[in-house]
């Protein structure tokens, strides 16, 4: 069976080692335990088969579920697979000043602990008194398996074989696309989105721990992204950040920020916390939500684990509503702000930053003595204290050539109104002409990414009518300036969505004044 871990991991280690002849699955056991007295109502863990639940049983187990009243069960499209993927609202009906809070998972189909928690937290909240409660202030969407051909086919990306959490700008696969405007429809205040992470790789420590894993139950992510109103970065910390890792450490297990490990001069860096507008951290931030990212540990383990991992993402959740429901008019007040600024364009454009260097303790599992080890001093690369390194005014207005068909597609799905001229009109604008590009020597998500250097000058250009226009006195418009911006790692320039050619001008321009 495909999700079934292989339990051994002596074939990953050197020889000799005492760990090499100790099966994996028996430390999970050991390190991790399942929670006792919970009890799991959920479609895979009511099985008594070691299997996970098929798509006929999730549909019949969200159906039962949709005959209580509070539940509206639709689906958002169809996968090119031919499935409809669901999506529900719990909602006592009652109108008023409601929060809206969006919940996500299984971005990453190889992530199935995600898609389990939140049907936990589905069973809690429609059968608990606790949820009637959080229901009379809020109202939740629940979109539990987001990339369902890969979460059938335990694959971690989509049928198309795009990620589709790296897919939330360039829109390459039509998926991302139906998910971002089922997003947008709702236009949340709260939004979160549960992954897993791969806890069994590797890491050499030091010589004392040459063979360690990644420790911690869950790992947290919100986003630095300067682009994202400051409002917003400091609520996702304060109200959800601090808060779930309280409920965590009330149960017993660990925490920590995400991370990546790369050893760019031969010592270990963790780059951690998110700035990238391609993933949902920031993507919905961008948005004017208050957004959160949840990791837990479990690529790879198959139904290893799979209560722990659950009960884990369960208690993160229910922390989030908590802390929503008791923030409620905070949290609008801080939205509206944050919505506020960003049509009064208020803030400039940040097109290029770095994480700002620190040091800090960082937690391993040893494995070979079944023990965690503190590792001191990490060399850490922090997004949530970004550094600007190119920063632009920000402009009234974009205006892109009529040619530029996707990207304005693009920014439609992101929710971004864009305009077209009637008429030619002549305006004083800002150019951008690119002086040096590189594309990358490999493919990554079917392209060849792009990096340019523009020189940007003043002149005045007639543009015909069928020009697109873009103002910036929109709530949607962080998602503009993130992109259109031709330097930005993550911008229409980057992914190809518009071309840039070495000594020529680019089709989009910037309208100081309107």
């Amino acid at each position: 069976m495909n999700r079934l871990f292989n339990t051994v991991l002596s074939v990953l280690l050197a020889a000799g080692s005492a760990w090499a002849q100790v099966p994996y699955a028996d430390l999970q056991r050991k390190v991790y335990p399942d929670p006792e007295g919970v009890t799991f109502t959920t479609p895979t863990l009511t099985l008594s088969e070691d299997r996970f639940a098929t798509y006929e049983e999730i549909m019949a187990w969200l159906e039962a579920r949709a005959e209580d009243a509070r539940m509206t069960l639709t689906t958002i499209g169809t996968t090119t697979k031919g499935r409809a993927v669901p999506m529900y609202c719990l909602s006592n009906g009652r109108s008023g000043r409601k929060l809206k809070v969006w919940l996500q998972g299984a971005i990453h189909g190889n992530e199935p602990a995600a898609a389990e928690a939140l049907f936990q937290l589905t069973d809690y909240v429609l059968g608990s008194e606790d949820g009637a409660r959080l229901l009379k202030r809020m109202d939740i969407y629940i979109l539990p398996m987001a990339n369902l051909d890969g979460y059938l086919a335990d694959k971690r990306v989509s049928a198309d074989s795009f990620d589709l959490n790296r897919d939330q700008t360039k829109f390459a696969d039509p998926q991302s696309v139906m998910i971002k405007r089922a997003f947008m429809a709702v236009n949340p205040d709260v939004a979160v989105d549960f992954h897993e992470f791969q806890p069994n790789r590797l890491v050499n420590v030091h010589s004392e721990t040459p063979n360690a894993i990644l420790y911690y139950d869950a790992l947290f992510l919100p986003t630095g992204h300067p682009n994202v109103p400051q409002v917003l970065r400091d609520a996702s910390i304060r109200l959800f950040e601090e808060p779930c890792g309280a409920a965590l450490d009330a149960i017993g297990y660990s925490h920590f920020g995400y991370f990546t490990i790369s050893r760019p001069d031969g010592e270990m860096t963790l780059t951690l916390n998110a700035r990238s507008p391609q993933s949902s951290s920031t993507s919905y931030a961008l948005s004017g939500a208050v957004s959160f990212f949840v990791e837990l540990r479990g690529i790879g383990l198959g139904r290893l684990s799979l209560a722990r991992r659950t009960y884990c993402g369960e208690t993160v959740a229910k922390a989030i509503l908590e802390s929503s429901y008791a923030h409620r008019g905070e949290i609008r007040r801080i939205v509206k702000k944050a919505r506020r600024q960003t049509v009064r364009r208020k803030d400039p454009v940040a097109v290029l930053f770095h994480s700002a260097e620190k040091r800090l303790p960082v937690t391993f599992l040893d494995v070979e003595k079944a023990k965690p080890v503190v590792l001191e001093g990490v060399r850490v690369l922090d997004a949530l204290e970004s550094q600007p390194d190119l920063v632009r005014s920000r402009p009234a207005a974009y205006l892109l050539e009529s040619s530029q068909t996707k990207a304005v597609e693009n920014l439609r799905t992101l929710g971004v109104q864009v305009e077209t001229l009637t008429a030619p009109q002549t305006y004083r604008v800002e150019t951008y002409r690119v002086t040096q590009r590189e594309e990358a020597e490999k493919p990554w998500e079917k392209i060849r990414r792009v990096t340019v250097q523009t020189e940007v000058a003043e002149a005045e250009c007639q543009f015909p009518a069928g020009t697109y226009l873009v103002r910036l006195d929109q709530e949607n418009a962080n998602f503009a300036v993130s992109v259109l911006e031709p330097e930005s790692e993550n911008g229409f320039v980057s992914f190809r969505v518009t071309e840039a050619r070495e000594g020529e001008t680019l089709p989009i321009y910037r309208l100081i004044k309107y």
